[in-house]
């Protein structure tokens, strides 16, 4: 389906003047959602019981693991500073129940397109959220750096 979008050339041609001040004006909103996502996700992350996690340990299975929800961690972020600018934060969990699940926020074009998984619904509910604060984020430095005549 066709989108039809309104593009302000101008605004585009002035933050591509200054891409190190830009990504860094992104940190902010772009480290907010993915906590938030990340916060999100702690519901919709597999639990195992108590019997479960004793049961593993007494098993012998190698050392004991923590519980999946408590290996959450954000990385970022990640400047691409060439021809397509863009900054990525990213959320995950460090489990060997995990696998490789991670999820993040990206400015420019995908850089990976990860499988589905229980990260990827809290990243869906913070998206709109996101592009407000992205996009006022960027408002503010055109008229921060950039003051109309």
């Amino acid at each position: 389906m066709p989108v039809k979008v309104k593009v302000d050339v101008m605004a585009l041609v002035r933050l591509r003047q200054r891409p190190h001040e830009v990504l860094r004006a992104l940190d902010m909103p772009l480290h907010a959602a993915v906590r938030r996502a990340l916060d999100f996700s702690q519901f919709l992350v597999p639990r195992q019981s108590a019997e479960e996690r004793t049961e593993f340990r007494q098993s012998g299975d190698g050392p004991p693991q923590p519980p999946l929800a408590d290996t959450g961690f954000i990385d970022g972020p990640l400047y691409n500073l060439t021809d397509g600018i863009s900054a990525t934060w990213t959320a995950g969990y460090e489990h060997p129940a995990a696998g490789a699940v991670h999820e993040g926020f990206h400015w420019g074009p995908q850089i990976f397109n990860p499988p589905p998984q229980f990260l990827k619904k809290a990243f869906r509910k913070t998206r709109g959220a996101t592009r407000k604060d992205v996009a006022q984020t960027l408002a503010r430095f055109l008229a921060q750096h950039f003051p109309s005549r």
